[in-house]
């Protein structure tokens, strides 16, 4: 039986070339997803783990329930004949592997029960977020704002100017044109303050989930590699930040709108 490695929320387990990844929680009996991902994201997060043994990885087909542009966004995979095969599971959960498909089974020991009341909440709210009738009252990100420069938001891809620069701007603080010479930050850090915003006082992107969550957490991390940012914290992970926390910038859902899902990175504190 392979270990299981706890991964940006996730478990992992490896046999050969095939490698699952699933989601930590479960519900009468059925591994489901967290509040905020989705096969995309557990995608993202296999593909990251692979990436530590594989300098470039060559995936030959995709799931069609996994948005490739956001996969594209996040990771340095490229598409060629004889790579990897992504392959989604009926449950929250899947498979890479590489030529032949084995089954693996599922880390069901090393699972949480998930608050039933809130999951069905959260999918719920979901599918009236992804509603292409609903409307944030709030700042309108267009998709193509929100698609400009989005690999340099979900892979930490910063300017070296000098010193790193992220997220990337045109020019420097003395107005002087930034050198397309680019970085990918380590997505790791340490929390130096954190906000809790109550459901009532949290973006309007969020109106409809934020009651169920309590609200909605933002953490500041300073990279190891030195830039800051404002991230959310992922929504399954009920734990109140501490100034020093260890974190890692993870790629997750943030919300819905026009009835496409827009992801960004979020924040997991990783040493508690």
């Amino acid at each position: 039986m392979s270990d299981v490695t706890n991964w940006q929320g996730y478990l992992i387990k490896s046999q050969a070339n095939n490698h699952l990844i699933c989601s930590k929680w479960i519900l009468d009996g059925s591994c489901v997803f967290g509040h905020d991902s989705d096969y995309t994201t557990l995608a993202i997060s296999l593909l990251r783990y692979l990436s530590i043994d594989f300098k470039v990885t060559t995936l030959s087909k995709i799931d069609e329930k996994i948005s490739p542009e956001i996969l594209l966004a996040s990771t340095d995979f490229v598409t060629g004949d004889g790579g990897f095969t992504i392959t989604c599971n009926e449950d929250a959960s899947l498979y890479i592997y590489l030529n032949n498909h084995n089954s693996i089974e599922l880390p069901t020991d090393n699972m949480s029960i998930i608050d039933s009341d809130v999951y069905h909440q959260i999918t719920n709210a979901w599918q009236e977020e992804s509603n292409e009738m609903n409307i944030s009252q709030g700042a309108y990100v267009s998709s193509q704002q929100y698609n400009q420069n989005l690999d340099s938001r979900l892979s930490l891809v910063a300017q070296d100017n000098g010193q790193l620069i992220w997220p990337q701007r045109q020019m420097d603080a003395q107005g002087n044109d930034i050198q397309d010479s680019k970085v990918r930050i380590k997505p790791f850090g340490k929390v130096t303050t954190w906000t809790q915003l109550s459901a009532a006082g949290a973006p309007s992107e969020f109106a409809i989930r934020a009651p169920i969550l309590g609200g909605v957490c933002t953490v500041m991390i300073e990279t190891l590699d030195g830039p800051k940012g404002v991230f959310l914290q992922v929504d399954d992970q009920n734990l109140t930040p501490q100034i020093g926390d260890s974190a890692e910038i993870v790629v997750r859902r943030l919300y819905s709108q026009e009835g496409v899902i827009r992801y960004g990175a979020k924040a997991i504190i990783s040493n508690r």
